[in-house]
């Protein structure tokens, strides 16, 4: 079948056009101003045509986290992240028992087994391979040292993980990264106490990727009167490492997102949710970071999730469309930049070749926004999204 999307304003990786979009069997094959022949015609009427947003690094959303969620759920969670224009999605692990970890990654073998995993695809390990030092709202108690062993384990059983997150200055993280690489995963910092020195050397070891920057890594401290760098500036400078960023407002402020955008540039940035179960649930209500039988109590509180006593965030409530807004209207980024930065460059990052821009040959995977940067209409592979 043959759709065209009319009076759009496209949002091409280094611009902008008025026009047409068509795309045949969910394959985009005309891009101008001529309205084209074709089965289903779609009036925009000037609304912002963007490429689908790519979450590389999500957690949950609608009540329900991928630590505990049956396939089912895992669908909710994929539907929910959908209709805020998020048309691939990582789900993503956090530190837990290895029990625990097997039993979400077998419930999601399961759900791509059946088929209809909608917009999921992969996984991501964040955890156990952290450091206490920088845990975050990760357990402490439950994280390990990383091994050959316990990656080949996983690997053996859960082929389709295609990321895990670490800390590189751990006993084997170097060899991690270089193993990890090897074996086709993308390999990120994450939680860790790593100075600027290791972080930089981490990135000739494998690792390509700074899990949400600024957020459970060590900056600036002094060394017997001197000041030392940490990972935060090694991620700002090394141009190898690209920079996740939970651009929700609430985790980083407008003056550190600019920081970001000018140090790193529109193809060296990754938005992300790190959205947990909360995403999706109103202000005032409380919910559980991790499994519903043993995580961390939360309250959502200011459209993000903090502990019951709010000294602490407990995680992003963010759907990827409040991202784009963030940028645009705090950050003062322009759509095109923002583009790249919740489409292009995660399908880079994580070697998605056949999406992520609006060109010929790409997926239709399409947002329509209005002018106020609100989803109207999104397309998942040339079909309009229920």
């Amino acid at each position: 079948m043959t759709t065209q999307i009319i009076n759009a304003r496209i949002i091409l990786p280094y611009g902008g056009m008025p026009g047409v979009c068509r795309f045949t069997d969910g394959i985009i094959d005309y891009i101008g101003e001529t309205v084209q022949e074709a089965d289903v015609t779609v009036d925009a009427q000037g609304a912002y045509l963007l490429p689908g947003f790519i979450d590389i690094h999500c957690h949950g959303g609608a009540g329900f986290d991928f630590m505990d969620a049956s396939p089912e759920e895992m669908r909710e969670i994929s539907r929910f992240h959908l209709s805020h224009g998020t048309t691939t999605l990582v789900p993503t692990t956090m530190t837990d028992r290895t029990e625990n970890i097997r039993a979400a990654l077998d419930r999601l073998k399961a759900l791509y087994a059946s088929g209809d995993a909608l917009t999921l695809t992969g996984a991501h390990l964040e955890g156990p391979w952290l450091s206490p030092a920088q845990c975050g709202a990760q357990d402490t108690s439950k994280m390990q040292l990383p091994s050959k062993e316990a990656l080949d384990a996983l690997l053996a059983d859960y082929p389709f993980i295609s990321r895990i997150s670490a800390a590189p200055e751990l006993p084997w993280g170097m060899e991690l990264g270089d193993y990890a690489k090897s074996r086709g995963l993308v390999v990120a910092l994450a939680h860790t106490d790593a100075d600027y020195d290791t972080a930089v050397e981490s990135a000739d070891h494998g690792y390509t990727l700074m899990t949400h920057l600024f957020s459970g890594m060590k900056s600036v401290v002094r060394v017997n009167a001197y000041r030392v760098a940490g990972a935060i500036e090694a991620g700002l400078v090394d141009d190898r490492l690209v920079a996740e960023i939970i651009a929700d407002g609430k985790h980083l402020p407008a003056g550190l997102l600019k920081l970001i955008e000018k140090c790193k540039s529109a193809d060296g940035i990754c938005l992300i949710t790190d959205a947990m179960r909360g995403a999706g649930l109103a202000n005032g209500q409380t919910t559980m970071l991790g499994r519903m039988d043993d995580g961390v109590p939360c309250l959502i509180d200011d459209d993000v999730a903090k502990l019951p006593d709010c000294t602490a965030f407990a995680g992003s409530t963010a759907t990827t469309d409040r991202l784009v807004r963030t940028m645009h209207d705090l950050a003062g980024s322009t759509l095109s930049r923002i583009s790249r930065m919740a489409s292009a460059t995660p399908a880079r990052v994580m070697g998605f070749d056949d999406r992520g821009t609006i060109e010929l040959g790409k997926r239709s995977d399409l947002v329509l926004m209005d002018d106020d940067l609100r989803v109207k209409t999104v397309f998942l592979n040339g079909r309009a999204a229920d």
